[in-house]
């Protein structure tokens, strides 16, 4: 794939950045379950946080696949950090490029690209699955103003976002839609810290809103069309999230093609051994795949701007099923020194794992790629 000058230089710039700064201290943020703010502090120092936000605004506007080249070599390392980036890169702030008023854009971005504020993105309820249709947080019309009732839970960077991009029913017109609501807003009540088994650097949390009113300005979605609106910029999301996928697995497959050249048995490196070849070759094969699929979803623009349904479902559904199956063999080839967190095996197996539940799991994504078959001319 052609690669622009910043595409070629940028990944380096990042892997000395995560060699240096990142994997030194990544076992003590997992292991201590601490929120590695500052990595975040630094990515915006280095201009990386507000990349894709327009120059008008502060930003470089960089595309997609920038973000994916600069998210796997960080995914390498630190998932939760790479996963807490992707926020700032394909989620949220994306809302808030495409649909929001130039005011909206001027009082939210600016501060957002010099790195002063974090964005959150509060989908996911208690107690409904999947289906945007079932939420049951809710936004009711009171003069210039929206009230806002209900709870979110396990949202990345829920206690340390300056801006949460809340999900949301309107009562008017029973749309899915979404608002921006600050952090200390009135109403606005943060819960605890999630304490999950591997990603524990995300500092996820639960909020609640109890008649938390809202600015008419901070509206950004509602009306017709405003679920297929969110699902579009959704195809986005799942292709930045199959890059970590993509990361977490190359991590793997670098250990474990390390450890098999110098661990001996019978005086023979395991690298000497054809069966532990051949599973060295199935990893590189997997991962080659992962990468072919991953960067051309991120280049794929076919949706008014973004992946279509089918490239980005298909590449997330690949690289998080193929990184937990990496990270198991990788777990094998060392047997009970990979159990051991004396090595970071471990953890990138809890980490691949991890994956699987955020921006949709492989099962809601297939049920995604069947929709988009169904609609297909032959």
């Amino acid at each position: 794939m052609l690669r622009s000058d910043f595409q070629k230089l940028m990944p380096k710039i990042i892997a000395r950045f995560v060699k240096d700064e990142i994997e030194p201290l990544a076992r003590r943020w997992d292991e201590n379950r601490e929120y590695p703010q500052e990595n975040m502090r630094k990515l915006a120092e280095m201009r990386i946080l507000g990349m894709r936000v327009p120059p008008k605004y502060g930003g470089s506007g960089r595309s997609l696949f920038d973000s994916v080249l600069i998210l796997e070599q960080i995914a390498k390392a630190d998932p939760s950090t790479a996963i807490n980036l992707h926020i700032q890169h394909n989620a949220s702030p994306i809302y808030v490029i495409h649909c929001s008023s130039d005011k909206v854009k001027e009082k939210f971005l600016i501060p957002f690209a010099s790195g002063k504020i974090l964005f959150s993105m509060a989908q996911t309820e208690p107690d409904v699955g999947s289906n945007l249709n079932d939420l049951s947080t809710t936004a009711r019309r009171v003069g210039n103003d929206y009230i806002v009732n209900g709870a979110k839970c396990m949202i990345t960077l829920g206690r340390n976002a300056n801006v949460h991009l809340v999900y949301v029913k309107f009562e008017d017109d029973n749309s899915i839609g979404c608002l921006l609501i600050e952090k200390g807003q009135e109403g606005l009540y943060q819960g605890g810290h999630e304490d999950f088994l591997g990603l524990r650097g995300l500092d996820s949390g639960e909020l609640v809103f109890n008649d938390c009113r809202v600015p008419e300005e901070n509206l950004l979605i509602k009306g017709r069309g405003s679920l297929r609106q969110m699902l579009t910029f959704f195809n986005g999301t799942r292709v930045g999230l199959a890059s970590i996928s993509l990361g977490i697995a190359e991590a793997a497959f670098e250990e474990a093609l390390r450890y098999s050249k110098i661990r001996t048995i019978s005086r023979k490196p395991l690298i000497e051994y054809q069966g532990l070849q051949w599973k060295l070759a199935d990893m590189a094969i997997k991962i080659e795949e992962m990468r072919q699929l991953v960067y051309s979803a991120a280049k794929d623009t076919s949706l008014n701007g973004f992946p279509n349904p089918f490239t980005s479902s298909a590449a997330r559904i690949v690289a998080s099923e193929s990184a937990i199956e990496i990270t198991n063999m990788v777990m094998s080839i060392f047997g009970a020194y990979g159990y051991s967190k004396e090595y970071p095996i471990e953890r990138y197996l809890r980490d691949a794992r991890g994956t699987t539940f955020i921006g949709g799991t492989p099962e809601v994504l297939r049920n995604a790629i069947g929709s988009y078959l169904k609609k297909r001319n032959l």
